[in-house]
């Protein structure tokens, strides 16, 4: 009996692709946290010196890394959940809706 992939919607695979995707994104980025930590490290105990501007410099790096997973997570969240965008001011309003429905959904 040969193996077939599930019936999913496009909305189902969507998900699926990104789901793989950020776990290997996060997983591409921890270990990058983690190389960049041992050269901070490594430089940081031969010369005492430069251990605060190494802890320093750690710091920055992380922050710089978690911005890229956090736009990498809401980048995601936008391409595949269904959204819905209203804004009023100044007497202007705004309304704005996209994303497929699923096929199970009522109109509504």
């Amino acid at each position: 009996m040969r193996g077939r992939l599930p019936r999913w919607s496009a909305r189902d695979w969507r998900g699926m692709v990104a789901l793989v995707a950020t776990i290997v994104g996060a997983g591409v980025l921890t270990a990058m946290s983690v190389w960049i930590v041992a050269i901070i490290a490594a430089a940081g105990q031969r010369e005492e010196a430069l251990a605060l501007p190494a802890l320093k410099a750690l710091a920055r790096s992380n922050y710089g890394l978690l911005m890229i997973i956090g736009t990498v997570l809401l980048s995601l969240g936008l391409a595949i959940n269904r959204r819905s965008v209203k804004a009023r001011a100044f007497g202007a309003e705004f309304e704005a809706d996209g994303g497929a429905r699923h096929p199970d959904e009522g109109a509504q």
